[in-house]
């Protein structure tokens, strides 16, 4: 959004704490119920990463469901 739209990061920080009630209150207890949930984080690769554009992403697969077999996404590093 800093880059393509133009807003700053403080109004981008407001506008995600501002769904954060939303968020704790429909979306997170779901994931329980879930088979398979993605979770988008910031790197962990470089250091004090102000732009984001490099993410971490987890899939998180519940065991035991008919059709799932486990997924590898990438390792460490790659792009």
């Amino acid at each position: 959004d800093k880059g393509e739209r133009g807003h700053s990061l403080q109004s981008i920080k407001a506008s995600i704490e501002a769904r954060k009630l939303d968020f704790d209150g429909y979306v997170d207890p779901q994931k329980q119920y879930a088979d398979a949930v993605i979770e988008v984080l910031p790197t962990q690769l470089i250091p004090d990463d102000n732009e984001r554009k490099v993410l971490r992403v987890r899939l998180v697969m519940k065991e035991g469901v008919k059709y799932f077999n486990p997924v590898f996404l990438f390792d460490e590093g790659s792009t």
